[in-house]
């Protein structure tokens, strides 16, 4: 009979391989698993009218739009939308059209598309430059100064009907009543 510290040691070392050996197991299926994720989606692939009208070109290549949009609208797509599917195609280089509006794939299998970033155009809008001073090529002339327009002539007292012309010039200054006469003279005329 083995004494115990021997029996211990075949044990641990019996566990030991054992841990060892799931453990390779566990690294081996990592690795599996790593390779194989590496190659599978992200997304699943859905039959959409863009795969579809995708799939109907490689297919069925050359032929023109509106077959491509009659045969589709009999499959349930709108064909304004296979029509437009169509130009995207060649736009994004997963398909071509030739002289005759035919259209065939140009890569192997299908990919979605991209959508563009729309570019966002800043205009300026032109500033006037207001000049104080033009340049004047009159000689003489030019050194004169513009005349200035008068001024509007100010108006101080505002008439309301329910004053008399007593009430209204007992308020003013003589000043300001030498301005009301002034100004009712050239007003009638006088």
């Amino acid at each position: 009979m083995p004494d115990i510290q021997t029996a211990l040691s075949n044990a641990l070392n019996n566990q030991l391989k054992n841990t060892i050996n799931d453990w390779e197991k566990d690294d081996m299926q990592t690795t599996q698993t790593n390779t194989q994720s590496k190659s599978t989606r992200f997304f699943d692939i859905t039959n959409n009218v863009t795969r579809a009208t995708f799939d109907y070109v490689k297919h069925r290549p050359n032929e023109t739009s509106a077959e491509i949009c009659v045969a589709m609208e009999r499959l349930g797509y709108k064909s304004s939308s296979v029509g437009s599917l169509l130009a995207q195609f060649a736009k994004q280089g997963l398909a071509e059209r030739d002289d005759r509006g035919r259209y065939i794939t140009i890569v192997p299998e299908y990919r979605p598309l991209k959508a563009k970033k729309k570019e966002v155009k800043v205009v300026a809008k032109p500033v006037e430059v207001k000049r104080k001073y033009e340049k004047k090529s009159q000689g003489i002339a030019a050194l004169q100064p513009e005349p200035t327009p008068a001024p509007a002539p100010k108006r101080f007292v505002t008439l309301v009907r329910t004053k008399s012309p007593d009430d209204i010039l007992k308020d003013m200054t003589v000043f300001q009543a030498r301005e009301l006469y002034d100004y009712l003279k050239k007003m009638f005329g006088g």
